[in-house]
């Protein structure tokens, strides 16, 4: 039984932990609020009345029954999950493990220090043993089920993107801080049920039973099995617990023979360290990775209510969603420190019209880009989606108001599959589950990858990858596409394709496109207009052939006229070295 109640305890951890990438060693918190609420719930007053003399009256005469305190446990740590998980929504990375570590120390004290209601270390005791082991087993396909139904959720689906690339996630259209305080509340609630269904089973605890011990265990389990996956979460449980199991009589010493070994304090700890840093060092994503058994396929083929079937893509065409005919930069000054790296720059792009921004290195042209879709907020200027001023809008506001981009380093939620990258941008622009993976394999066939859909995104050759991401954006209805070098790293055969699927997009959806690229030739052939930028600022506009023509573009890409002739001697020089080395 109290296997089973480890496996639920891993599983919650998962539902936080394996979807957002962010490790908690918080939560046995919730479980111990969990024990000491069922307690104090479904405890006899008469023994209530004798280990806590100055319990307020109504809770020293309450005595609920099993099914009604799990619901209050559950309502008492879905509350707490919301209050803890505001500021804790908003932290990173390490933040967030000291954070929750901290939440895990204020529980410590409180429940030592709240005497009146816990017993303090005197520890609780009476809590009626009334749980079976069905009862178990039923609670433990029940957090299977909910841990399951959360990875496939709309929430579950954008907090994984959000672990794989959060820069992406955020262009994708996906509010961060949203779905982590909703897979931070729902963990919560499954770890605080699980904590009072350890209460009744053993009937007696302290606050030290629920310290770090028990997380460094819980830890373990969800490393070694695998904490992207919740079949890791059963196999890292089963296999650590009976390790642990076979190690412990070591710790009082153990006799083989006439021969007897001497104590091992801390043979369980010892043990659970080996088994993390084995894990990490052969298996860095645990035994399954990010893998799951034949339980996660049944789960995925169970119909959705109301699902209907969707194909071809999006069924009007998508400017017409957000209704923002124009994309203006009015303005527009980006400083880094004491540093300007665009200055006064205006441009605009229409519906339906392909627009070029070209450059030489460190021109400005991605950072024009980070400008207008609010990774970088303008210092100077106004971006105008429409009528509306989009300066100081998080990106994902952005995004959804139908603004979509690509990156110049492709940005994939790489440990998803292909089609799990474009559903998680049609759940963010607003798709419900009925016909979300129709709606995604349209799209994926209007780029050829519909046959690459269970693909894990990063195993594709680059020029799908390239396209993938074109397709997730998509996925947003935008407006206006802006693609940040879509054709570098391709080779002739995979541009051309790359022109041809631009040019369709245009001509199907009716969007504003606007491309930064260093493949003139993509530009000449594809752009209405083209706005040049060098060393921040706007040097020319105007059609393909104007720019290239223009005096001040020939300059920032070639250099003056004496620096030309400089380099034309050069050439010069070295052809004839060839010809007198007899070489061709």
């Amino acid at each position: 039984m109290l296997l089973l109640i480890d496996l639920c305890a891993v599983v919650a951890l998962c539902i936080f932990t394996g979807n957002s990438g962010i490790l908690t060693v918080g939560h046995v918190g919730f479980f111990a609020v969990g024990a000491y609420a069922t307690g104090l719930l479904t405890t006899p007053p008469d023994l209530k009345s004798d280990m806590l003399r100055h319990l307020p009256g109504f809770l020293a005469q309450i005595e609920l029954s099993l099914p009604a305190s799990l619901i209050v446990v559950a309502a008492i740590s879905l509350v707490l999950g919301i209050v803890t998980g505001l500021p804790l929504s908003r932290l990173r990375e390490t933040s967030a493990i000291l954070a929750t570590f901290g939440l895990l120390v204020i529980t410590d004290y409180l429940l030592k220090g709240a005497t009146n209601l816990t017993n303090g270390t005197k520890g609780f005791y009476g809590v009626p043993q009334i749980v079976s082991l069905p009862i178990v087993y039923f609670f433990v396909f029940l957090a299977l089920a909910i841990a399951f139904a959360f990875k496939e959720s709309h929430w579950g689906l954008q907090l994984r993107a959000f672990q794989d690339n959060e820069v992406a996630a955020a262009a994708t259209g996906i509010e961060s801080n949203q779905r982590l305080l909703q897979g931070w509340t729902v963990s919560a609630m499954v770890m605080g049920v699980t904590g009072a269904l350890f209460a009744h089973i053993i009937g007696a605890f302290q606050p030290h039973d629920f310290y770090l011990d028990m997380t460094f265990a819980l830890i373990a389990m969800l490393v070694v099995g695998g904490k992207r996956s919740i079949s890791g979460a059963v196999i890292g449980t089963i296999i650590v617990t009976a390790l642990v199991e076979l190690v412990r009589p070591f710790e009082s010493g153990v006799s083989i023979g006439s021969f007897r070994s001497p104590p091992i304090w801390g043979a369980t700890q010892i043990l659970l360290s080996l088994m993390i840093l084995l894990v990490m060092y052969k298996r860095p994503a645990g035994i399954m990775g990010s893998q799951e058994l034949a339980l996660d396929r049944l789960w995925r083929r169970v119909p959705k209510i109301g699902a209907q079937p969707q194909a071809g893509g999006p069924e009007t065409p998508m400017s017409s969603r957000h209704g923002a005919k124009m994309l203006r930069a009015e303005g527009l000054g980006v400083d880094f420190g004491g540093l300007r790296a665009l200055n006064n720059v205006s441009i605009k792009v229409q519906s339906g019209q392909i627009v070029g921004l070209i450059g030489p290195n460190g021109a400005g042209k991605t950072t024009l880009i980070n400008g207008l879709t609010g990774v970088h907020h303008p210092n100077h200027g106004t971006v105008l989606l429409g009528d509306r001023n989009v300066v100081g809008w998080r990106p994902s506001r952005i995004a959804r108001a139908g603004l979509a981009r690509t990156f110049q380093n492709i940005r994939l939620f790489g440990e998803m599959t292909v089609i799990e990258n474009v559903m998680a941008a049609a759940a963010a622009r607003g798709h419900g589950a009925a016909g979300i993976e129709d709606y995604a394999k349209g799209l994926l066939a209007q780029f050829d990858l519909l046959d690459d859909a269970e693909r894990v995104a990063s195993t594709l050759a680059y020029g799908n990858q390239r396209r993938l991401e074109i397709a997730r954006a998509l996925a947003l209805e935008p407006s206006f596409l802006l693609l940040d070098e879509p054709a570098a790293g391709m080779n002739p055969k995979e541009s051309e394709q790359l022109i041809a699927a631009i040019l369709d997009i245009r001509n199907k959806y009716g969007l504003g496109i606007l491309i930064v690229e260093h493949d003139l030739h993509l530009i000449m052939r594809l752009c209405d207009q083209v706005f040049v930028l060098n060393k921040g600022e706007l040097i020319a506009s105007g059609s393909a052939a104007q720019v290239q023509n223009d005096p001040q573009v020939i300059e920032a890409y070639l250099g003056t006229r004496d620096l030309l002739a400089k380099r034309k001697v050069r050439q010069e020089t070295e052809i004839s070295n060839n010809k007198g080395e007899g070489n061709v």
